[in-house]
């Protein structure tokens, strides 16, 4: 695919362990490789970013005042419903007939990895493809762990259930012997960074590998405002989301 050579060049080097301070603000790395993508390649930049959208509509969407840089839509673009995504739209307009979900934000989710893989498998980008279907399992993996403990119907909280959940009984384990949540956050986030190393590919100035550069710095740019005036019970009222 497209070399991006020069852009990776102009990006900065990340931090070597989570929680260290970036080089650049993951508002301004976005917008930068937005503005220098190739236009063939703008559509997948953008259905990787949409994610902090989808995020950030959750949020926002729940009254919380809690909002990542990063995304195509600003603060005001959600307030006046400007530019939304289609798959945000879709949402709003299940929401008002009714979204049947034990929580109806899972509905949104879905709608996000069903319209991001789909971009992912029209243009064959192969990391999307395999980061998103990992990290949709994941999601599902999760769900039914916490549901298993707390009670519930597991089959409640699913989402594209054509993806067949792989084993992640190991990855389980290490979470529920953390200390507490953020521990159990940080080796989620620790095994997302192994699995966007795994997916990235052999060539490095792709745009496999610029899309990979793009999801480690969002990870290490929440683990940078994580560790800033960081506080359990804030984090803990929020869910473990920061």
């Amino acid at each position: 695919m497209s070399d991006y050579y020069f852009l990776m060049c102009l990006l900065p080097p990340l931090p070597e362990a989570l929680g260290e301070k970036i080089p650049m603000r993951f508002g301004e790395l976005s917008a930068t490789v937005m503005r220098n993508v190739h236009p063939e390649h703008h559509e997948l930049a953008g259905a990787l970013l949409h994610g902090v959208d989808a995020y950030n509509w959750e949020q926002m969407d729940q009254g919380r005042d809690l909002f990542r840089e990063g995304g195509l839509l600003s603060r005001q673009d959600m307030t006046d419903n400007r530019d939304l995504p289609d798959f945000i739209r879709a949402f709003r307009d299940e929401w008002e007939r009714g979204i049947y979900r034990t929580y109806v934000y899972d509905r949104l989710w879905e709608l996000y990895y069903s319209y991001a893989h789909d971009v992912a498998e029209r243009f064959g980008c192969r990391f999307l493809i395999d980061y998103l279907s990992w990290e949709i399992e994941l999601r599902s993996s999760l769900a039914a762990m916490r549901i298993r403990e707390e009670g519930g119907i597991v089959e409640d909280h699913a989402i594209l259930e054509f993806f067949h959940p792989r084993d992640f009984s190991n990855l389980m384990t290490q979470l529920r012997n953390q200390k507490n949540p953020l521990e159990a956050e940080r080796a989620l986030d620790e095994e997302r960074l192994r699995q966007i190393g795994r997916n990235e590919g052999i060539a490095p100035f792709s745009i496999d590998a610029l899309l990979a550069y793009v999801a480690r710095s969002a990870i290490y740019s929440r683990w940078e405002m994580i560790t800033q005036d960081f506080d359990i019970e804030t984090y803990l009222w929020h869910g473990g989301s920061m």
